[in-house]
């Protein structure tokens, strides 16, 4: 049986990388924003007591009916309303599809202090062999989950992707150039990104 999984009990395959996320964000962060915040779990995972922790989200619907200490803002990944390198770091969980991906990571440059973090998960559709074979893992991996884990899918709206793996790390390797790019089990990628010094 696989370990207890810390949001076992709201498992989605989002939810399974909240840990590596966090981990990402380094220790001495003061401000960071959770883009696409949604219903705010990963928002409250981050918090600690001397870190300030925004969600911020533009469907007011998804959001928690008590905040629990966190601040949220209605605003789009577009347009931040923080001023330039005043963000420690940054998270977008399945965030980029639903957007303006350009304009986003515009703003993610904008807004992030030199050394700051950007924390990205994502998926993209299948386009090759190489990508097909990965998919038929995930479908293993899912169902091993699905045994010892409770389902909880997210209260947002959902969309499918609109690049393909390699489209969208060729479309992050340029606007974000420097970054690590990782495909990951469970139908996700990542990209880790420090703002230039």
């Amino acid at each position: 049986m696989l370990n207890p999984h810390p949001f076992a009990d709201r498992w989605n395959h989002n939810s399974h990388y909240y840990p590596r996320v966090a981990a990402a964000i380094p220790a001495d962060a003061r401000l960071v924003l959770d883009v696409g915040c949604g219903d705010g779990t990963l928002v409250r995972s981050l918090r600690r007591s001397a870190r300030r922790v925004v969600g911020v989200e533009l469907d007011p619907s998804v959001l928690p009916t008590d905040p629990d200490g966190v601040d949220y803002l209605m605003a789009s990944a577009e347009a931040l309303p923080f001023a330039p390198a005043s963000v420690d770091a940054l998270t977008m969980i399945m965030v980029l599809h639903h957007i303006e991906s350009a304009r986003a990571l515009t703003e993610v440059r904008r807004v992030l202090r030199p050394g700051g973090t950007f924390a990205l998960l994502g998926y993209g559709f299948d386009a090759s062999p190489y990508d097909w074979i990965r998919s038929g893992f995930d479908v293993v991996l899912h169902r091993t989950y699905a045994v010892t884990t409770r389902p909880g899918e997210p209260t947002v709206r959902l969309a499918d992707p609109n690049m393909s793996w390699s489209q969208n790390r060729r479309m992050l390797e340029s606007e974000l150039p420097g970054g690590r790019y990782r495909r990951l089990p469970l139908w996700r990628f990542e990209y880790l990104w420090t703002a230039p010094r």
